[in-house]
């Protein structure tokens, strides 16, 4: 579990520590059958060239729900999402590093809103995504 972060310790401009993930191609079959996708391009790795891709490809529901997680545990357990929005970019392969990176933009009342994206090795952008969570305040000792 993550630490619980709280709203006096955060301000505009701070950085989010990273997060790394690297999906294995068991993880990709799984998460299809999962979410019955039958999309071969996700686990067919002849398929997925006769689309036109070097590999098969991460889901970019898999990779929005890393963000989310990235996102939740940079906030902690008392932490609530309020809103997200990412938008898919670039192509995911597996058996390599993603980054998840992030910053805070701004601060207003209880809601902290973030800047964060999925990065490859290269650093390029495959996912920019914009988040709002409300953050809990210290309690005061009684």
């Amino acid at each position: 579990m993550s630490e619980q972060r709280y709203l006096e310790d955060v301000s505009a401009g701070a950085d989010m520590p990273p997060m790394v993930k690297n999906a294995s191609r068991a993880q990709l079959f799984l998460f299809s059958a999962a979410t019955n996708n039958p999309h071969r391009i996700h686990y067919d790795r002849e398929y997925a060239a006769v689309e036109g891709h070097p590999d098969v490809l991460v889901h970019g529901p898999l990779q929005g729900a890393w963000l989310s997680q990235y996102v939740m545990d940079w906030a902690g357990p008392l932490g609530r999402l309020l809103g997200m929005s990412w938008q898919n970019r670039a192509r995911a392969f597996p058996e390599r590093d993603l980054t998840f990176r992030g910053k805070v933009t701004a601060v207003e009342g209880d809601q902290v809103s973030l800047e964060v994206w999925e990065e490859d090795k290269t650093g390029a952008v495959l996912m920019p995504c914009t988040a709002k969570v409300r953050l809990p305040r210290r309690r005061e000792p009684q």
